[in-house]
């Protein structure tokens, strides 16, 4: 099985992270994680701290560069799992054929600016479970759903993170067994 590479949100990596990385290492062969600070761990008091830091310390751009490198390290396929500032980065790069064939299959968490460009065509299958509450989910729904799979949740964006003030544990755990299986699938 491929190796999943998992793309956090700004959050980057966190203890209250690390019971969500053990269920999907024992789901996986590898899992790697690519975050915004490089492995570094911090403990935002809140949202906006964490918001704030991304943007001095990383940005959206660079974010995506980051994640673009990586995909174009080594020849191994990829599973992509990614989240808020991570499906943001992801959405254009698997519309870019060389990128996306180092992807076999990808699921993207609420990357509410995937939503801007509804006209992208992921090169790669892709699952998008979006929050129905993020502005312009609804209107951009059907183009969306004429290039991938759209899943919408009832929950805030941010559902799946244990630091977002709209983490919700029952939905997380039925997104990401959705997300599993999908990423599973041959």
């Amino acid at each position: 099985m491929a190796t999943l590479l998992f793309v956090t949100d700004i959050w980057g990596q966190h203890a209250s992270l690390d019971p969500l990385l053990s269920r999907l290492e024992a789901q996986f062969d590898q899992v790697e994680v690519l975050d915004p600070y490089s492995g570094q761990r911090f403990a935002f008091e809140d949202e906006a701290q964490a918001y704030e830091y991304f943007q001095r310390r990383c940005t959206a751009r660079i974010y995506q560069q980051k994640l673009a490198e990586r995909l174009s390290q080594g020849s191994e396929p990829l599973l992509l799992l990614a989240f808020s500032a991570g499906a943001n980065a992801a959405w254009p790069l698997l519309s870019q054929p060389e990128l996306a064939s180092r992807v076999t299959r990808a699921s993207l968490c609420y990357g509410n600016q995937i939503l801007a460009q509804p006209t992208l065509t992921p090169q790669s299958p892709t699952q998008l479970l979006l929050c129905r509450d993020d502005a312009g989910v609804l209107e951009h729904q059907a183009p969306l759903a004429r290039a991938c799979q759209v899943e919408l949740s009832e929950a805030g964006h941010g559902f799946i993170n244990p630091r977002s003030p709209h983490f919700d544990a029952n939905a997380a755990d039925t997104a990401l067994a959705d997300a599993v299986q999908w990423l599973q699938q041959r």
